[in-house]
């Protein structure tokens, strides 16, 4: 290994806070107060449930007591149970209207589903789950508290002009959901339905600083309608981050169960859940699941289960290129399925927002009556997303701006740094589960067959959706790539989650073995159902990375590929898969680069670094393409020009010898 050189360039910069958002289908000096509820801004306790304690078990010390600060912690009253019994439909009806959504709320929803879900799924390569929903709620939170161009921005991507009408709205969703689930569960136990399950629960909460003085007119607005919990905690502490993500889980039915380790800087967390299950309005029978092939884009299969049921007098529509038709759920949802025609991929209706609009908003009256044959793979899967570049495009910079306007929340100088959404989804035959959780973490700086028919074979790349019918909102966008894969582990990479657990440090550059040299990758078998994975080091790298206002750069140099002792060298079994002469592994690293390259020897050559350089191949959607009995070098490249989004910059050689 050459000796390292290290060139030091001088940068000045000031950070004032940072903003961090992560959403699951889960955002200084001076006397300070502790945050305060509803109930106590008010002189009522009716708003507030316990002053003592967090989410620990019975018996434990709060978090705030344990960091030995004020311990203050408020849970918020959820909208009162309904004194109605369950057939009182006139009832149920009435309360139900009073919380009914504006028209302008439901449609301004809808744009910024389409104008975010386009930007976020667009990008993917594999399965893709996404909340509009969730992220929206955060958003709104958030944006209550802003003033000026910040708050402008907001609202217009939210689609509505002011934040007390954006508060309102949100409060009578909140509630309306609320209402509907317990209506809807006490109906069943009351015809003996014991099991009945059905939910669309939203969550929201503030943990905040006891460093951090909040404005009492944003507390008393979070708890009063978007029914938001406060929590007077130390970021410090390593237990606030299992705090935080134990009330995730209750939030999502054990479905998310985060273990966050937020960063000690932080002075406000916002989260926000949302949980989703919908039983079939007709459930398939587990005697019809069989297993069958799904072709993947690159035209490998991969065998999974298929439920399947034909319905005489189903709906569908088929538009130009696609076929999309869905199927009820017992909360008064429907889930959307979009098949593209064959030659046709499913990334051309991602494209952009009107596309998605266009395909996804069917009015009723395009509905065609017939005979849906049904075909869906059984999934189950996870996602995670980085944000702030699609909030950025879509005009949402002011808040990343060191001048970011969140006086509303604070006197304290307040902007966004990351913006992160994890969710969950998964189909069987009794219906479908989806939860989300979303952070905001602020720092200093049988019927007759009538002719017409429609198959929904889902044997190939599709897009889903999940729609709330009384109010068209989107719960959950989607794209299913692979239903065999069960996680997202590229995506959790990009968020810095290692191990299961989800950094809320500077994410990008979050540790000093990412800072100060080239990151490990991994290779990802893409069929394989145990996501077999193969770690590989660099002992090739020129590499830069900032520290403080100082760039240092060195150079590590290593051995030629060839030049590499076999006995003392893992080796990549690559699977035989039906005979197929290569097989396609995904590239995963903590933070993805922005190139790849790749050269192949065979394996007969080790030893000969005399030969021939051979062609070059560039893999620019990071799968590469790898057979048995060959050396691999891989060149992975980290552009200079995303220094300030990443940290640092360089590129590194990773040497594969496969068996």
């Amino acid at each position: 290994m050459c000796r390292e050189e290290r060139i030091m360039v001088k940068h000045k910069e000031r950070i004032l806070a940072y903003l961090l958002v992560a959403s699951m289908a889960a955002v200084s000096g001076g006397c300070q107060k502790p945050a305060v509820s509803m109930a106590e801004a008010n002189g009522s306790r009716e708003t507030s449930v316990e002053e003592t304690g967090t989410l620990t078990e019975k018996g434990e010390e709060s978090m705030g007591q344990k960091s030995g600060k004020r311990g203050v912690t408020r849970e918020a009253k959820e909208p009162e149970k309904a004194a109605i019994s369950p057939d009182d439909f006139e009832g149920w009806s009435k309360l139900l209207n009073e919380n009914e959504i504006s028209e302008a709320f439901e449609k301004g929803m809808k744009e910024f589903a389409y104008k975010s879900g386009s930007a976020v799924l667009k990008e993917e390569q594999g399965n893709g789950n996404y909340s509009p929903l969730s992220l929206y709620y955060t958003l709104a939170l958030a944006g209550c508290g802003a003033t000026g161009e910040t708050a402008e921005q907001i609202l217009e991507n939210l689609g509505i002009e002011n934040q007390e009408e954006l508060a309102d709205q949100c409060r009578r969703l909140y509630q309306w959901y609320v209402y509907q689930t317990q209506r809807d569960q006490e109906r069943m136990e009351q015809y003996g339905m014991k099991d009945y399950k059905s939910a669309i629960s939203l969550g929201n909460s503030l943990w905040i600083s006891d460093q951090l003085t909040i404005n009492e007119t944003y507390s008393n607005l979070a708890a009063e309608k978007f029914f938001a919990s406060s929590y007077s905690v130390d970021f410090g502490n390593p237990d606030t981050g299992k705090e935080m993500g134990t009330w995730i889980g209750k939030k999502t039915n054990g479905v998310l169960k985060p273990q966050l380790s937020p960063d000690p800087g932080t002075l406000l967390a916002i989260l926000n859940t949302l949980y989703f299950y919908g039983g079939w309005a007709e459930p398939f029978s587990p005697e019809m699941t069989k297993e069958d092939g799904f072709t993947l884009e690159n035209g490998s299969k991969v065998t999974v289960p298929f439920l399947n049921r034909t319905e005489m007098m189903g709906a569908f529509k088929k538009g130009d290129g696609y076929t999309m038709s869905y199927l009820g759920t017992n909360n008064n949802c429907r889930m959307m399925f979009l098949l593209p025609d064959e030659g046709r991929s499913v990334g051309e209706f991602l494209e952009n927002p009107d596309i998605l609009k266009e395909v996804m908003e069917t009015e009723e009256d395009e509905w065609v009556q017939g005979k849906v044959v049904w075909k869906i793979p059984k999934f189950n899967f996870g996602s995670s997303y980085k944000l702030e570049d699609t909030m950025q495009g879509m005009g949402m910079n002011k808040m990343f701006d060191s001048g970011a306007e969140f006086g509303g929340i604070s006197p304290e100088p307040l902007m966004v740094s990351s913006i992160i959404q994890e969710t969950h989804i998964g189909v069987d035959e009794q219906g479908v589960e989806g939860a989300a959780y979303t952070m905001i973490a602020m720092a200093r700086g049988a019927l007759l067959d009538n002719g017409q028919m429609a198959e929904m074979i889902l044997d190939r790349p599709f897009l889903f959706g999940i729609q709330d019918n009384a109010h068209n909102v989107w719960l959950f966008l989607g794209v299913c790539r692979n239903p065999s894969e069960e996680n997202k582990d590229h995506s959790l990479a990009k968020m810095g989650k290692e191990d299961g657990n989800l950094s809320l440090d500077n994410l990008a550059a979050e540790n000093d073995l990412l800072l100060n040299s080239a990151p490990e990758i991994e290779l990802k078998d893409q069929l394989s159902s145990t996501m077999k994975t193969f770690p590989v080091k660099s002992g090739n790298f020129s590499w830069g990375w900032k520290e403080g206002d100082e760039i240092i750069e060195m150079v590590a140099c290593g051995n030629h590929p060839l030049d590499i002792d076999l006995k003392n060298t893992d080796r990549l079994e690559i699977p035989n898969y039906n005979g197929m002469e290569e097989v396609s592994y995904g590239i995963q690293c903590v933070v993805m680069p922005e190139r790849v390259t790749v050269r192949e020897w065979d394996i007969s050559q080790l030893g000969d670094t005399q030969i021939a350089e051979p062609k070059e191949v560039d893999y620019s959607q990071q799968v590469i393409l790898l057979k048995p009995d060959k050396v691999y070098e891989i060149t992975a490249e980290w552009p200079k020009e995303n220094l300030e989004k990443n940290g640092f910059f360089g590129e590194a050689s990773y040497v594969v010898i496969t068996d």
